[in-house]
């Protein structure tokens, strides 16, 4: 079903606001965006699209140790970020985290880096030659 000639999309995700806000009631983190970028992706391997995800910036924190099992998407309901990211993996999408979400930070490092969740590091001249490459269709959010 691949659209204008391409089968392969990257999902760009630069700055999914990952700012939790606790719920006054509760404290539970939430974040409604936060999920949605992984739930298309998903959707996008079932109309038989190779997906990748590149996180970068501010987006990165959901890819470090536990971060997006710490995240809800609604006050009160159990779903976590982290339950897109599973299943987004499941259906065999591919997600890096883009070299300048450690640089620009002093809070994480390589080995803070949830490889449950993430399939590999990449910088930018290795994004640009997939882009470049004419193959995907890149979709930012």
């Amino acid at each position: 079903m691949a659209a204008q000639g391409y089968e392969k999309l990257i999902f760009y995700i630069l700055t999914v606001p990952f700012f939790e806000r606790a719920e006054p009631a509760t404290g539970e983190l939430i974040n409604p965006q936060a999920g949605a970028p992984f739930f298309l992706a998903t959707a996008a391997t079932t109309m038989d699209y190779e997906v990748e995800m590149v996180i970068t910036s501010e987006a990165g924190f959901l890819l470090m140790r536990d971060n997006a099992k710490k995240v809800k998407v609604r006050p009160g309901v159990e779903q976590t970020v982290y339950d897109f990211i599973k299943m987004a993996k499941e259906a065999g999408v591919k997600i890096y985290l883009c070299v300048p979400s450690l640089d620009l930070t002093e809070i994480y490092k390589k080995e803070d880096v949830n490889p449950e969740l993430c399939d590999g590091i990449i910088g930018g001249a290795a994004f640009l030659d997939k882009l470049m490459s004419g193959e995907y269709a890149v979709i930012t959010l």
